[in-house]
């Protein structure tokens, strides 16, 4: 008897350490009860992550709902806090462009951290790092649901740098197709300016009424 409980052991014992390899190559993240540190920040020991394809606003970032500013910074970081209040969370890393902190996605069971912020208005589609993943839609319809119902940060003017934060980098391309309409020398102004021309201008005779009167 205590041969066979011997050699139950040693096989539970291979068991467990195949499936600590198997983790091992599985994608890095954190789990357990995290510390809030912002908006879309947590913190699980010494392991900062961050939440992925969403920006919350910083500490600092100032919101204006009619005449009434308030720290809407500060205000996200207490809706996420309550959100994630007493439940474990699991967050596993969907991006190696960026390190620290570890861009993750967060879940507490089968529900995503991300998609309740964005509901709740405290938060928005980051489309820097959101373009392109397929939760990215799904992301998009929570955030037009806060916005249409005017929660959270809805309710008046998002911070001006949140709103910078994640929009996507216009890409202008110049159109050179038509060489005879750009500038000889653009210089990237707006709008040329003749100065021969407005010389021309403002040296002709004056034909007004008045003027014509007065001769």
């Amino acid at each position: 008897m205590k041969k066979l409980l011997l050699i139950l052991a040693i096989m539970t014992g291979f068991a467990s350490a195949h499936g600590a390899n198997n983790a091992a190559h599985a994608a890095p993240g954190a789990a357990g009860f995290p510390d809030v540190l912002q908006g879309d920040q947590l913190r699980f020991g010494n392991m900062i992550v961050e939440l992925f394809g969403i920006r919350a606003p910083r500490p600092g970032m100032i919101c204006r709902a009619g005449s009434v500013e308030f720290q809407c910074g500060a205000a996200a970081a207490q809706a996420l806090d309550r959100i994630i209040e007493n439940y474990a969370v699991a967050c596993q890393q969907v991006s190696d462009s960026q390190l620290f902190p570890m861009l993750t996605e967060c879940r507490m069971g089968q529900t995503d951290i991300n998609r309740l912020l964005l509901r709740a208005g405290w938060a928005i589609v980051d489309m820097n790092s959101c373009d392109g993943n397929p939760n990215c839609l799904t992301y998009l319809s929570d955030q037009a649901h806060a916005r249409e119902n005017r929660k959270g940060m809805w309710m008046g003017d998002l911070p001006h740098e949140l709103v910078a934060l994640a929009a996507k980098p216009k890409v202008i391309e110049a159109d050179l197709r038509d060489d005879k309409a750009a500038p000889a020398n653009n210089t990237g102004a707006p709008f040329s300016i003749n100065l021969a021309a407005e010389m021309e201008q403002a040296n002709k005779p004056d034909t007004t009424l008045l003027s014509f009167l007065m001769r």
